[in-house]
């Protein structure tokens, strides 16, 4: 099994947490005044290559890899929390190609974080 966690916006942290606690983690981006706090994203890490996945109240997600400090994040914009929990299942089982494959746009292309 691969190891990956979550970190949620108040930094805590699930180990490998299945399909249905990744939904109630995303769905918490819904709750009134998410988009308030500190730091409103949420993250799933793969931990063996590093790649995360953020996810932010307004539906914009960023792909980076953390080994990669010089790297930009990718991004996608109001992506739905069905496709968003997706992408985090896709990232949890290492499938890192599938991942990359998707529609995403380049910091330089001008996408904001949130």
């Amino acid at each position: 099994m691969e190891l990956y966690h979550t970190t949620d916006a108040d930094g805590i942290s699930i180990l490998n947490p299945d399909e249905e606690a990744m939904r109630d983690l995303l769905e918490r981006l819904d709750d009134p005044g998410a988009d308030e706090a500190e730091h409103p994203d949420v993250t799933l890490i793969h931990d063996p290559s590093a790649w995360s996945v953020s996810v932010f109240p307004s539906g914009t997600i960023t792909l980076e890899n953390l080994n990669e400090p010089d790297g930009a994040p990718r991004f996608m914009l109001k992506v739905s929390r069905v496709e968003t929990l997706k992408v985090w299942i896709e990232l949890s089982r290492g499938e890192i190609e599938k991942v990359q494959s998707r529609p995403w746009i380049n910091d330089a292309d001008g996408a904001a974080a949130d």
